[in-house]
C-alpha cells in the first residue's frame, strides 16, 4: 500500500523474525529502514545522537545553532556519517550572516539538509548539485507554498506541539491540511510530521494518515547520546507536557534575531519563564541581565521540549527508542479493526 507498507522478515526456516520494516517513500528516498527522523535540535543533537538514530534504522540529524562553527559541523557530521545516512539542520535566517555554515554542510556531504525558519529557495539548487536532498519544515500555509515553490524534496509538517522553535497550529489539524493539499497539488512530495509524535502510537497515527515519517526530537532529550549535562536529562525525565509553554523570552535575552511572532519557542516552564512571559513592560536588556551571571535567574535550566515530554520516563538509548517506535507502529498498523 502507499505511502507505507508493513513487511515482516522471515528466517530461513520460515519463522517470523522479530524485526518489522515499515517502507515509505521517505525510507526509499533516504535509504533507511524505520520512518523515524531525529530532529536536528541545536544544542542537543550532535554526531553521537545522529549516529545512534541512524544505526537503529532511522535517519539521524545534527542541529546547527546560530553560532555553530564549521569545525563543529565537520566533526559531528563525520561521526554521524560513520553510521550511515544522516542529515544536517540549518536555520535559514542565520545563513546570510554565516555562509561558512552552508559551505561546511555541503562539504560534509549529508544525505539530506533541513532548511528551516526562512525561505529555502536560495539554497535548494546548490544542494541538489551536490547530491543532497532538501527537507523544509513548515508551520503555516505561506511557508508550505514557499517550500514547494523552492523545489524542496520533502516537506516536514511541524505543529505547535513540537519543542523548541515551532509554529502556532496544532499538529493534527495542520497535518491534515497539508496532506489534503499535497494529495491534489503535489502528490509526489513525501511528508514527515513533527510535533507530539512521542511513541510508536504516534508514528502509526501519522503513517495511517498518509505521511511518510515522523520527525522526533523530544523523545531523545533524556537519551545518553544527546548533548547536554545530566541535569537536563533528569529534567526531561521529570517534566510533563502540561508544563510547556510558548514564549520568546529566551530569544530576547540571548539577543537572537528570531521572528518570534512566527516561531515562538515551546519550552518547559521555569521561574524565569513564568516571571517574564507575557510581561509587556520587560525589556530585552532586563531579560539578558536576569540570566547573566549574578542575575536573579542565572541558575535557570533551559529545557526546550514538546508536549510529548510526558512520555519520556527514562534515559532510554536513542537506538532503543527508534526500534521501539518501529515495532509498536508496525504492530498497530497490522491491527484488524
Amino acid at each position: 500500500m502507499e505511502p507505507s507498507e508493513t513487511t515482516t522478515s522471515t528466517s530461513p526456516d520460515g519463522d517470523h523474525a522479530p524485526e518489522t520494516r515499515l517502507t515509505t517513500r521517505l525510507t526509499r528516498l533516504w535509504g533507511i529502514d524505520v520512518p523515524v527522523i531525529g530532529a536536528p535540535m541545536a544544542g542537543r543533537a550532535g554526531g553521537d545522537l545522529a549516529a545512534a538514530v541512524t544505526a537503529a534504522g532511522g535517519l539521524g540529524m545534527i542541529g546547527v545553532g546560530a553560532s555553530t562553527g564549521p569545525d563543529w559541523i565537520a566533526e559531528n557530521a563525520a561521526t554521524a556519517a560513520a553510521a550511515g545516512p544522516f542529515g544536517i539542520g540549518l536555520m535559514v535566517w542565520n545563513l546570510a550572516d554565516h555562509p561558512e555554515q552552508w559551505r561546511a554542510t555541503l562539504d560534509a556531504r549529508p544525505t539530506v539538509v533541513s532548511l528551516a525558519f526562512g525561505d529555502p529557495a536560495p539554497y535548494v539548487e546548490e544542494a541538489h548539485e551536490h547530491g543532497v536532498s532538501v527537507v523544509a519544515p513548515v508551520n503555516d500555509r505561506t511557508q508550505l507554498l514557499q517550500a514547494l515553490a523552492a523545489g524542496v524534496d520533502v516537506v516536514c509538517v511541524q505543529g505547535t506541539d513540537a519543542g523548541g522553535h515551532t509554529g502556532r497550529l496544532g499538529t493534527m489539524p495542520w497535518m491534515q491540511q497539508v496532506l489534503t493539499y499535497l494529495a491534489v497539488t503535489a502528490p509526489g512530495v513525501p511528508v514527515a510530521v513533527a510535533g507530539g509524535v512521542a511513541s510508536g502510537r504516534g508514528l502509526a497515527a501519522v503513517l495511517a494518515a498518509g505521511a511518510d515519517a515522523a520527525w522526533v526530537g523530544t523523545s531523545f532529550l533524556a537519551s545518553p547520546e544527546a548533548l547536554g549535562d545530566e541535569a537536563l536529562r533528569a529534567a526531561a525525565e521529570k517534566a510533563d507536557g502540561t508544563q510547556t509553554v510558548l514564549t520568546d523570552v529566551y530569544d530576547r535575552a540571548e539577543g537572537l534575531a528570531w521572528d518570534t511572532e512566527t516561531w515562538p519557542t515551546r519550552t518547559v516552564v521555569t521561574d524565569f519563564v513564568s516571571r517574564y512571559t507575557g510581561d509587556p513592560t520587560v525589556t530585552d536588556d532586563e531579560l539578558a541581565a536576569a540570566l547573566a551571571p549574578g542575575g536573579e535567574y542565572d541558575d535557570t535550566l533551559k529545557l526546550h521540549a514538546g508536549q510529548g515530554i510526558g512520555l519520556v520516563k527514562s534515559r532510554e538509548p536513542a537506538g532503543d527508542i527508534v526500534r521501539r517506535f518501529g515495532e509498536e507502529a508496525a504492530a498497530l498498523l497490522r491491527r484488524t479493526f
